[in-house]
């Protein structure tokens, strides 16, 4: 069998196809464990860095609690208010303000080094040691714009040049801020000082051998850390502040990981392999059998010298039947046409071209001339959806008057529907001859049918074809060219052209959205309409194809939807406007789109009331607490009774109004009116207990050494002193 030429090019067209199969699909697997190898890649470099961020991030944001502490710190008043009138503080007033100090660094753990207070124009620093004696007076730094990172010495990047004390010639990560009393006016620099060795060691800890990072500050590099060397593999920004981002470097790759979980893979593949090399035999063996049987029985045929094995064949058949056989006369010549189901199914893409039929004389009906014109009739209703069913019926009754009316022997009509709107009206017929004075009658008369059933009818037309095989191909021309109804309007007719114009582009303002945003911001109805008109007017005579009109909308929709989520992308409900989706004019297309932005203006004008009420309401909320926050019953749920709201939004409008709680806001206004009290020494402290809202002498006494650091009775003789 192997002797056979015809044999083994079979069998070996069998082994091309195994081992292209088995080629793509290794690759594929191979492809596969790259793309799984580099995205876990990519997750470990995006863990690692979201480590290093967190530790630098964590940081940044015990430094900032901490200026933030510092700043509401009533202990840290009398420091502001001498260093803001030029006055000097006692030593015990010194004692309470660097206490306050450690305060706010041990709380924070091992993440803070230190805290400075630097006085402008003073020859005093603050700090938890303790009064610290500067060698010239403390001048703002002009170069660098508060608040701001740096990497080095205090000395460096304040310029205090001279002065000796370790912690400020220690390289340390330092943040500075404007020293300020709450909301009072800045009146020093106020220096956080955070490890740095510490933080490279924490780094460390992160990084694999090969990595490195870098930190920048403001796009200048602050420190890096590791191996830098290699390339950026991956980039992020600190969470909590945009000013600072990372970037991780490495020099590694571990591509092509996985090849312990695919090596079983590739054993089954290499097996299967092998028992489909012996199904290709076994294949190759079965069919070329009766090829091998006919060979005998036509072995007596004389063969060429040049003749291969199937050559010979071939020959000895023909001589076998030889060429009047009956059979060839038998055999009958279909034409390539179809019925009307037929038809459906070919331009439904549901019949293959190749295998096209005809089962019986009985189903050779429809298209029997060799000419045929494919077009499309659409019905656009005036009324709703609802008579749009009651209205189809109407307009089959009218195809088929049409039909009667323009079948000839010479032309054939026939029609069905593709959906409600659109129906194939198909002309077929013996000579060849230009068919549109026909197909203009045509429309008139189905306008003329149609007309008083509230309906526009539009017609595309197809050029004139021979090959059934094309008929899918003529319908979606049709239906191209009926898209001109885009471009010019409804109720006329047009006829595709396989030419498209060139060079022709459609007018849109490169500045629409920036000039919607303004519309929308001003609630400008009237600039919304002329925005829109502008375009519409510019490109209402343009001579360009319908594709390029689609290309307009396209841009108009996607231009629109993208400012209207900008516009809401705080907001909890997004504004959207779907595309518009059939046949539809120009007009239609930006009347649709004008009334859609109308929508969203009322709709946002909605949102700014809702937004002033709100904001009417917390201004009440504020107001009612300041005037009651000595009254026992003014608690949380009381709040929330009273003015019809939950307590999470007390918590909130507190949280982001003034950066405290509810309760602490409470505690801070009451112990506020108690050193007043205190002050002006008219009651006791039981007395100004009872009038601050607290019931209990107890609380009182707690709430106040918690915020002002010392009992009430200490305060007093402080305070005489």
């Amino acid at each position: 069998m192997f002797q056979s030429k015809l044999f083994k090019r079979m069998f070996f067209s069998y082994l091309i196809v195994i081992a292209s199969c088995v080629l793509l699909y290794t690759g594929f697997i191979l492809f596969e464990n790259y793309q799984i190898s580099s995205m876990q890649q990519e997750r470990d470099n995006e863990y690692t860095l979201s480590e290093i961020s967190d530790i630098i991030d964590q940081r940044v944001l015990d430094a900032q609690n901490a200026v933030q502490n510092l700043r509401f710190s009533s202990s840290m008043k009398n420091l502001y208010m001498a260093i803001k009138l030029g006055t000097t503080i006692d030593a015990y007033e010194s004692q309470l303000i660097a206490s306050e100090m450690r305060g706010a660094v041990t709380s924070r753990g091992f993440s803070l080094y230190g805290i400075t207070i630097f006085a402008y124009n003073s020859e005093k620093a603050y700090s938890s040691s303790g009064v610290i004696y500067l060698p010239d007076k403390f001048i703002k730094p002009e170069n660098k714009e508060l608040p701001f990172y740096s990497v080095g010495t205090v000395v460096d990047t304040l310029d205090l040049q001279g002065q000796q004390w370790y912690a400020f010639n220690k390289t340390n990560l330092i943040y500075c801020d404007e020293y300020t009393y709450q909301y009072g006016t800045s009146v020093g620099t106020i220096c956080v000082l955070m490890d740095m060795s510490d933080i490279e060691s924490e780094i460390k800890k992160v990084l694999g051998t090969e990595e490195g990072v870098t930190a920048f500050y403001n796009g200048e590099e602050l420190f890096s850390v590791g191996d830098i060397s290699g390339k950026t593999v991956f980039t992020t920004t600190s969470r909590q502040t945009n000013t600072i981002t990372f970037e991780l470097h490495s020099t590694g790759t571990r591509l092509f990981s996985n090849w312990i979980a695919i090596m079983p893979i590739l054993i089954v593949i290499i097996v299967v392999s092998m028992f489909f090399i012996w199904l290709a035999y076994w294949e190759s063996k079965k069919y070329y059998q009766p090829i091998d049987e006919i060979s005998r029985l036509v072995s007596q045929a004389p063969a060429a010298e040049n003749d291969d094995e199937l050559s010979s064949i071939t020959k000895g058949i023909e001589k076998l039947i030889g060429e009047k056989n009956s059979y060839r006369e038998q055999m009958l010549t279909i034409s390539p046409y179809a019925g009307a189901g037929m038809m459906q199914a070919i331009v439904n893409g549901k019949e293959d071209q190749d295998k096209i039929s005809i089962q019986s004389v009985e189903n050779f009906l429809d298209l029997k001339r060799p000419y045929y014109i494919v077009s499309v009739v659409n019905f656009a209703y005036e009324g709703g959806s609802a008579q749009k069913h009651v209205l189809s019926q109407a307009v089959e009754n009218v195809l088929s008057q049409v039909t009667d009316m323009f079948t000839t022997e010479e032309c054939g009509v026939t029609y069905y529907f593709k959906d409600i709107f659109n129906s194939y009206l198909i002309l077929n017929y013996d000579e060849d001859g230009d068919k549109d004075e026909l197909f203009f009658n045509i429309h008139k008369t189905i306008s003329a049918l149609i007309a008083t059933d509230h309906c526009v009818v539009s017609m595309g037309v197809d050029r004139q074809r021979d090959d059934i095989t094309e008929l899918k191909e003529a319908c979606e021309n049709a239906m191209k060219a009926l898209d001109g109804v885009l471009r010019d309007s409804r109720g006329e007719i047009f006829f595709h052209e396989d030419g498209q114009i060139e060079g022709v582009t459609y007018y849109f303002p490169s500045d629409f959205r920036i000039r919607l945003q303004l519309c929308l911001e001003k609630r400008d109805r009237i600039g919304v309409h002329e925005l829109l008109f502008s375009i519409y007017k510019k490109n209402l005579d343009l001579d360009a194809p319908s594709e390029v009109y689609r290309a307009l909308l396209d841009e108009v929709h996607l231009s629109i939807i993208k400012q209207l989520r900008d516009m809401t992308q705080l907001r909890t409900v997004h504004l959207n406007v779907d595309k518009p989706m059939g046949l539809i004019t120009l007009q239609e297309a930006f009347d649709y789109y004008d009334a859609a932005l109308i929508s969203a203006i009322d709709y946002l004008e909605s949102m700014d009331d809702a937004a002033q009420e709100d904001q009417m309401l917390d201004e009440t909320i504020v107001k009612y607490v300041d005037e009651n926050f000595c009254k026992e019953d003014i608690s949380l749920q009381s709040l929330s009774d009273r003015f019809n709201v939950s307590n999470k939004y007390i918590l909130l409008l507190f949280k982001h109004r003034y950066s405290t709680t509810y309760l602490q806001y409470i505690q801070n206004k009451r112990i506020e009116m108690a050193i007043e009290l205190i002050k002006e020494g008219r009651f006791s402290f039981a007395d100004i207990g009872t009038k601050c809202g607290y019931a209990n002498q107890l609380t009182f006494r707690r709430n106040f050494k918690s915020i002002v650091g010392c009992n009430p009775s200490e305060y007093l003789l402080t305070s005489q002193n």
